[in-house]
């Protein structure tokens, strides 16, 4: 396990001020979440470790020409960020969050899952993907979630919150072959994979090469060659957090993948085209990208 992999998921705050934050939603709701969460983002961003975890999307998006710029920039994306996390903790805490999604995506995702093949949606670390896992309850079909839980993340789930069983299972990509027998199985009997398309775990080696903020970065291909091997059709899909108790979809045209054999450049432009899509909602959506460590470093030490 790489670097990243064992800093995925890993939460910077402890398990006391976790529960300072839910015990706020749970007296006075997302308001008095929210309010506190002012002051703590400021402070947290004080911090040079904490800035730098964001520095490179931020000089690349904003290009900002001062370092009070930057540090404005850095404030709102993280302020962002802790709402997403309020929002999620307070869907389980109080059982209630607006998801709004128009019946043309609703429909089409309904009618891809009736040709019985499953459906692959990939999503990203952008918006509230957190918390939208748990409003898809109306696509009637069992749903799993390519997901590795950092035993240093702190957060809990909203299931973890509410007591009640979750609308998903979980399949570790830690686990034997990266959790592909598991993905593959799901979609053979016609059922629901979500996974995050946008960052690696595992070998290096198994990723291609894609364009985004006017560098070169890596991204995982696997997904494109499962779903040509099982003929499943992929919805990329991504949830913008639209205010408080409030996340969207933002939803792409279905992806229909060519089996091409092993070859994994055969796959590089559905990567690209996926990440096309993420530039798009990070242009409408600036400050809810919420990949902390440099993508485009790591794409330049691995081909050096």
């Amino acid at each position: 396990m790489n670097v990243h992999e064992e800093n995925t998921g890993r939460s910077i705050a402890s398990r006391l001020k976790h529960r300072f934050i839910y015990a706020l939603i749970s007296f006075g709701g997302r308001p008095l979440a929210y309010l506190f969460l002012y002051p703590l983002v400021f402070v947290y961003c004080l911090h040079k470790s904490v800035r730098n975890k964001s520095r490179a999307y931020i000089m690349r998006r904003f290009t900002p020409k001062t370092k009070w710029e930057f540090f404005k920039h850095t404030f709102r994306l993280n302020l962002t960020f802790a709402r997403t996390l309020v929002d999620r903790a307070a869907l389980g805490i109080l059982g209630s969050t607006q998801f709004i999604s128009s019946p043309q995506a609703r429909k089409t995702c309904e009618e891809l899952i009736q040709q019985g093949k499953g459906l692959l949606l990939l999503t990203a670390h952008v918006g509230c993907w957190q918390s939208a896992v748990n409003c898809m309850q109306f696509l009637n079909k069992p749903m799993h979630i390519l997901y590795y839980r950092n035993p240093k993340d702190n957060d809990k789930t909203v299931a973890e919150h509410s007591g009640k069983k979750a609308p998903f299972a979980f399949i570790n990509p830690a686990g034997p072959l990266g959790g592909v027998p598991e993905m593959m199985s799901a979609l053979q009997r016609g059922e629901i994979v979500c996974a995050m398309a946008d960052r690696v775990f595992g070998n290096p080696q198994n990723t291609v090469e894609v364009q985004i903020l006017g560098g070169k970065v890596h991204v995982p291909y696997s997904f494109y060659r499962l779903a040509a091997a099982t003929g499943a059709p992929i919805v990329v899909a991504f949830f913008p957090w639209k205010g408080r108790g409030q996340l969207a979809s933002w939803v792409l045209d279905p992806i229909c993948v060519k089996d091409e054999g092993p070859n994994k450049q055969h796959y590089q432009p559905y990567a690209q085209q996926f990440m096309d899509g993420l530039m798009e909602f990070c242009i409408k959506y600036p400050y809810q990208f919420f990949n902390y460590f440099d993508w485009w470093n790591d794409y330049d030490t691995t081909n050096n």
